[in-house]
């Protein structure tokens, strides 16, 4: 199976065949190996906005690519860490 990356993040050509993150869809930013949630996208350019599942900073990848089960279970398991800390 090949995972298709949208590259229209930030060098402003978009193929209007590829897979384009829908808001709120868990991603991964390949360069950065981070999965984050699209909260925001440039209809003109392409680009998205990426923040941690978690909350946190907000950046714009390069290149992503959908997040597969693996990637859902490792957010998921960011996420219970940090609220099952009590400190």
């Amino acid at each position: 199976m090949q995972l298709r990356l949208f590259e229209g993040c930030l060098d402003g050509s978009v193929d209007p065949d590829a897979w384009a993150p829908e808001p709120l869809e868990l991603v991964v930013d390949t360069e950065r190996d981070q999965v984050g949630v699209v909260v925001g996208r440039d209809a003109g350019t392409g680009r998205i906005t990426l923040r941690p599942p978690e909350g946190g900073r907000v950046w714009h990848p390069s290149k992503c690519r959908r997040a597969n089960a693996m990637d859902r279970l490792r957010a998921r398991v960011i996420q219970q860490n940090r609220e099952g800390r009590r400190w």
